[in-house]
C-alpha cells in the first residue's frame, strides 16, 4: 500500500471529526477559551463577545463528542479535546506558513529540506519574506549582515560563497562569537585558493571557529543563530536565488532552523588539514 492510499484511509478514518472541527469558529474559541483552567458560560460569553444561544449550542455538540467536561458549572477540555484541538494548530500553522510564502514553495527546490522539517514547516509561519526591489536590490543582503553581526552563537549551512561573509566571520571571532560552518567541497576549495595557507591554518584551529565539511551538494542555504534565523532556497533551475531570503527572529523558527542544521551536522565532518590537503591536491 502506498503511502497516498495510506493517506486517503486516514482522511476516511478522521474525517468526521476534522470537519467537526474546522466548520465552528465558535467551538475553536470555546475551546481556547478554557484551554488553560476551567470556566463558567458568562466568563466564556465574556471572552468571546458571544451570546449564550452560541455558546450553548456549540458547548453541548463538544460535550458530546466528549471534547469538554462539566464540573458543576464550568467547563474544561477534555484530554481528547486537547489533542484535537493542538493536532489542528499544528495544521493550521502548516496551511498557514504555505498560503504565506507560496511564491517561495512553488518556484524553489525545497529537496534540501528534509521530510520531517517540511511536516513542521508551520514553525515558520512568523517569518518574514525580505526580497530585493529595483529600489534596493541589497535589500536582502543588507538585512541579512544587519541580523548577523548581532549574534554571538552562529551555525550556517551552505553550498555558496560571499566575498563580505568571510570578513563578518572573523570581525565575530575577535569578539569572542561561536561559529560554525558546513560547506561543500567546492566552497572550501574555493576559500583555500582566495587566503594563503598559514592564515587558513590560523582559521581551523581558531577554537571560537569549527569549519566541517559536507561530501556531497546542499541544496539550500540558511544560517541559525541565538538572535535570528535565515533560509535561502535554490531556483527550479539550480540557481541561487539571493533576492529573497526568509527571516524570523521568532523562537519556533529558530527551533526549527537549529533542527535543520542538526540534520546536515550529522552527515558532516570536522575539516582539519588532512582532509583539505585531499580538496586542494
Amino acid at each position: 500500500m502506498t503511502d497516498l492510499e495510506n493517506l486517503f484511509n486516514y482522511y476516511d478514518f478522521v474525517q468526521d471529526d476534522l470537519k467537526f472541527m474546522i466548520k465552528s469558529r465558535i467551538r475553536l474559541n470555546i475551546l481556547s477559551s478554557i484551554l488553560e483552567y476551567p470556566k463558567a458560560m458568562k466568563e466564556i460569553k465574556e471572552e468571546n463577545d458571544l451570546s449564550f444561544a452560541a455558546i450553548s449550542n456549540n458547548m453541548k455538540r463538544l460535550l458530546e463528542e466528549n471534547m469538554v467536561i462539566k464540573v458543576e458549572d464550568k467547563y474544561l477540555i477534555s484530554q481528547i479535546g486537547f489533542l484535537k484541538l493542538y493536532s489542528l494548530m499544528d495544521f493550521l500553522k502548516l496551511m498557514s506558513t504555505t498560503k504565506k510564502f507560496e511564491e517561495l514553495w512553488l518556484n524553489h527546490d525545497i529537496e534540501g529540506i528534509p521530510d520531517f522539517l517540511l511536516e513542521d514547516m508551520g514553525a515558520l509561519q512568523d517569518s518574514e519574506l525580505i526580497k530585493a526591489n529595483y529600489a534596493d536590490i541589497y535589500k536582502t543582503h543588507t538585512n541579512f549582515k544587519e541580523l548577523l553581526i548581532k549574534s554571538k552563537d552562529v551555525c550556517g549551512v551552505s553550498s555558496i560563497s560571499h566575498p563580505d561573509y568571510m570578513g563578518i566571520f572573523e570581525s565575530m571571532l575577535n569578539g569572542d562569537a561561536n561559529v560554525t560552518l558546513i560547506f561543500t567541497k567546492e566552497i572550501v576549495k574555493k576559500v583555500v585558493l582566495s587566503v594563503d595557507f598559514k592564515a587558513l591554518s590560523e582559521v581551523i584551529l581558531n577554537k571560537n571557529l569549527r569549519i566541517r565539511l559536507y561530501n556531497g551538494e546542499i541544496p539550500v542555504a540558511f544560517t541559525v543563530t541565538d538572535k535570528f534565523m535565515s533560509l535561502g532556497l535554490f531556483n527550479c533551475d539550480g540557481s541561487y536565488d539571493q533576492n529573497r531570503d526568509l527571516i524570523s527572529t521568532d523562537k519556533s523558527s529558530i527551533r526549527w532552523a537549529k533542527s535543520l542544521f542538526e540534520y546536515y551536522h550529522q552527515k558532516s565532518e570536522p575539516l582539519t588539514i588532512k582532509n583539505l590537503a585531499k580538496i586542494v591536491m
